[in-house]
């Protein structure tokens, strides 16, 4: 039997609960950075290079640490029985979509059967999800969630398959829906609705994301890891580590107009500490006086669109708009 899990708080736990079984984790922070629609070499590449420009460390050196680790996805199939274990938020909803694209891609292939949702050995494919965050669980609440696990249908794999497709695809109009209706992926909605909420907002250009590091650095000046809780305080749910927080940052207190200063030391492995400050631009993109996008024109990717001077698309809170030809 082999566990997959949401990331390491949630592996460690598990692995000492006494639950049968090997327990992995599938690490990656997939609402940063590109993703194609791809996986092994192709992925692993793309990703390293990613995280690399934003400084999660040497291009080379995690290129090698995915090969020597290699996607625990690949094995999947050669057990009995694998169990996935997600909670409802963001960050894990991308990596469950995720999954069941690739299970789509194998599974079904491999099978030889009417169902897609088992692997050429028969291997059974179970979920433990829920609005519980389960790296916060103590270890022995596991054993009563691996023995509530559920199979995942037929219909989950198809439709996280198409999410994700979406997801990675150039057309983010393609996300609306889905952030109305995930058919069988019940907690899709929600997750997907804050995704969309990292589009650039009609009138400031600002992200959710970004416009509550200001909203909280416009009450004073507060520390990284003080702003971080701050902002973590004002979501719906936990779904941003410190370090993808840390990034957002970075590209605030970025561009020719910063929005952001960020009077700070760093330390390997250490998140940074210092000082965070609202600029006088900041201000004013914030009460609507100014655009980052007009002062800053800022690039990164969401999933498989590239928003860069030429792509603005703009959320309004119910729908994106394109650039403007």
């Amino acid at each position: 039997m082999l566990h997959i899990t949401n990331g390491e708080a949630t592996r460690a736990p598990l692995e000492q609960s006494g639950v049968p079984g090997t327990c992995v984790s599938w690490d990656d922070v997939l609402h940063e950075g590109p993703t194609p629609l791809a996986s092994g070499e192709e992925w692993w590449r793309a990703r390293a290079r990613y995280l690399a420009s934003a400084g999660y460390g040497d291009e080379d050196e995690m290129l090698s640490y995915f090969r020597e680790k290699g996607d625990p996805l690949e094995t999947a199939l050669a057990h009995d029985e694998v169990v996935f274990w997600f909670e409802h938020d963001l960050h894990d909803q991308l990596l469950l979509i995720h999954h069941l694209w690739w299970l789509s891609q194998r599974a079904g292939s491999e099978a030889g059967s009417k169902d897609p949702a088992y692997g050429r050995s028969s291997t059974r494919l179970s979920i433990v999800i829920g609005t519980d965050y389960l790296g916060l669980l103590k270890v022995e609440q596991f054993p009563a969630k691996f023995a509530a696990r559920r199979p995942i249908t037929a219909d989950e794999i198809a439709a996280g398959a198409a999410a994700w497709t979406a997801f990675c695809g150039d057309d983010p109009q393609r996300l609306v829906p889905l952030a109305q209706d995930g058919g069988p992926l019940v907690h899709l909605p929600r997750a997907m609705r804050r995704m969309l909420e990292e589009f650039p907002a009609v009138g400031s250009g600002l992200a959710r994301s970004e416009r509550q590091i200001l909203d909280v650095l416009a009450e004073g000046s507060r520390s990284p890891g003080q702003a971080f809780v701050a902002c973590a305080t004002l979501e719906d749910d936990i779904w941003m580590g410190d370090w993808s927080f840390w990034t957002i940052v970075k590209r605030l207190a970025g561009g020719a107009q910063p929005l952001v200063t960020a009077d700070v030391a760093r330390a390997a492995d250490r998140f940074p500490e210092g000082t965070l400050t609202i600029t006088d631009a900041g201000r004013r993109v914030r009460a609507g006086r100014a655009d980052h996008l007009a002062l800053n024109a800022p690039s990164r990717w969401i999933g498989g669109t590239w928003l860069a001077p030429e792509r603005w698309w703009r959320w309004t809170g119910s729908s994106l708009l394109p650039a403007a030809p």
